[in-house]
């Protein structure tokens, strides 16, 4: 005897949008200091979110920390954002823009992520007439 189940649709919505919902909320419940250090190894950055966990379809602005690999903040550096979604071949839906803080920091406004999936956020450094280049990668 064969037995066919039938699965509600509207129970099965209900649960994949709770499996996307807490996928997205277990990577960004952590709300630690995510530091990298730039591909020529000359900077180490690192970046705190202003708002825990990532939003997502929501402006947010970021600290990002630049100091060099003896600990010294980097003062005055010219920063540059770009990013997106590598898989999905498309860039950040907003511009985000950089202004200094001081002794290092960095803050980082008009941050937004679209939708869930892997986003890289690429940030070209340019102090001390060295230029380079640090790659987060968030998973929503």
């Amino acid at each position: 005897m064969k037995i066919i189940h039938k699965i509600n649709p509207y129970l099965a919505g209900l649960f994949l949008l709770l499996c996307v919902s807490f996928a997205a909320t277990v990577h960004a419940a952590d709300d630690s200091l995510v530091s990298a250090t730039t591909e020529s190894i000359h900077f180490r950055a690192s970046y705190k979110s202003k708002v825990v966990p990532l939003p997502l379809n929501r402006i947010h602005s970021w600290v990002l920390h630049i100091e060099t690999l003896d600990s010294k903040p980097v003062e005055k550096a010219e920063i540059a954002v770009y990013g997106g979604m590598p898989a999905h071949k498309h860039g950040l839906p907003t511009e985000p823009q950089v202004s200094e803080i001081g002794d290092g920091d960095y803050l980082v406004e008009g941050i937004k992520f679209s939708m869930i999936g892997s986003w890289q956020l690429w940030f070209d450094i340019r102090a001390d007439g060295i230029t380079d280049q640090v790659i987060f990668d968030i998973d929503l």
